[in-house]
C-alpha cells in the first residue's frame, strides 16, 4: 500500500497502520486470488528465487512466494502493514518485511531475480517511477509482474462503496481516481508503460475474480471496519453514515445470490522481463 488519491480520498500510511489487523482479515482474502494467479503466471519461476513484493500489503503475494520456496523482501510504506507481514514471514527462511518507499526502493539495481506489485504501482503518486524502480532492481533476465484493476472504480468493497457514495449523495463530487489507476486500467497503456519502464516481451493477462461474503448482514456489520482507512468515510457524521449504509446495503442486494454476496472483478496481470 501507498499513500494515493485512489477517487475514494488520498489514505496516509498512518491509516494503513491502523486498519492493518482488519484489512488483513476483510480484504486480504480477496486480493490473494489475484496474487495466486500471479504466482502461476510466473511458470514456477519462484523456488529458490530472490523476490521482491513491493506496497505488499498484508502480504498476499509475498507469503504465497514464501510457502513456494522464494527468498522474499516484502516491502511497504506503512509500518503496520510491514509488521503483521513481518510476523507472518517469520517461519521462512531468507525472508524479510522492511518499510520502502515503493518510488524510491532502498535496494541495490539488479538485486532481484523477480519484483512483483499486486495492486501497488497502481496507487503511487509517481507511478512511473514506481514501474521503473520496479525494473531497475531487477537482474538482467529476471522478470517482473504488476496487477491492476481494470475498471477504475475498484473492486470488491471499493467498487461497492463507490456505488453508494455516488447514490447516497449525488450533488458531490467525489475525488478523480488517481492517474496510475486511470492510465493502467487499459490493457494496451499497461504494456506501453511496462515497456517504457524497461521490460520486455510485455504480455498482459486478465484475471477474473469474485469478492464475496456470506450474507448482506455480516458485510454490514463490518462497515466501519472495511471503509474506515478511507477519507471519504471518514468525514461522514453519524447520520450521513446512516444515509450511506441503506444505499451500502442496496449495492449488495444487487449482488445478492444464494451463495451470500458476490461482486466480480477483473484484474490485469503484466508479465516482462528484464
Amino acid at each position: 500500500m501507498e499513500s494515493n488519491d485512489s477517487g475514494l480520498g488520498a489514505i496516509g500510511h498512518g491509516a494503513w497502520d491502523s486498519a492493518a489487523a482488519d484489512y488483513e482479515e476483510l480484504v486480504t482474502p480477496f486480493t490473494a486470488h489475484y496474487a495466486r494467479a500471479a504466482l502461476d503466471l510466473l511458470d514456477g519461476a519462484v523456488p529458490g528465487a530472490r523476490i521482491i513484493d513491493v506496497a505488499a500489503g498484508t502480504g498476499a503475494f509475498a507469503i504465497a512466494a514464501a510457502q513456494a520456496g522464494a527468498q522474499v523482501c516484502a516491502s511497504d510504506f506503512s509500518p503496520g502493514m510491514v509488521a503483521r507481514l513481518a510476523d507472518q514471514l517469520a517461519p521462512f527462511r531468507d525472508c524479510e518485511a522492511l518499510v520502502m518507499d515503493g518510488q524510491a526502493l532502498s535496494c541495490e539495481s539488479a538485486a532481484f531475480d523477480i519484483a512483483v506489485s499486486i495492486f501497488g504501482v497502481m496507487l503511487f503518486p509517481d507511478w512511473r517511477s514506481g514501474l521503473s524502480e520496479l525494473a531497475r532492481v531487477i537482474r538482467p533476465g529476471g522478470r517482473g509482474c504488476v496487477a491492476v484493476w481494470q475498471n477504475i472504480a475498484g473492486a470488491g468493497p471499493a467498487f461497492a462503496f463507490t456505488q453508494a457514495y455516488r447514490a447516497a449523495f449525488p450533488d458531490r463530487a467525489m475525488p478523480v481516481p488517481g492517474a496510475g489507476i486511470v492510465h493502467l486500467s487499459d490493457p494496451a497503456r499497461l504494456a506501453e508503460a511496462m515497456r517504457d519502464a524497461g521490460f520486455l516481451d510485455v504480455v498482459i493477462h486478465p484475471v477474473q475474480g469474485v469478492w464475496q461474503v456470506a450474507s448482506i448482514d455480516t458485510v454490514m456489520r463490518d462497515m466501519d471496519r472495511l471503509y474506515g482507512p478511507l477519507p471519504l468515510f471518514a468525514s461522514l457524521d453519524g447520520h450521513e453514515r446512516t444515509i450511506f449504509a441503506r444505499h451500502l446495503r442496496s449495492v449488495f442486494e444487487v449482488h445478492q445470490s444464494g451463495e451470500g454476496v458476490k461482486i466480480p472483478a477483473t484484474a490485469l496481470v503484466a508479465l516482462g522481463r528484464r
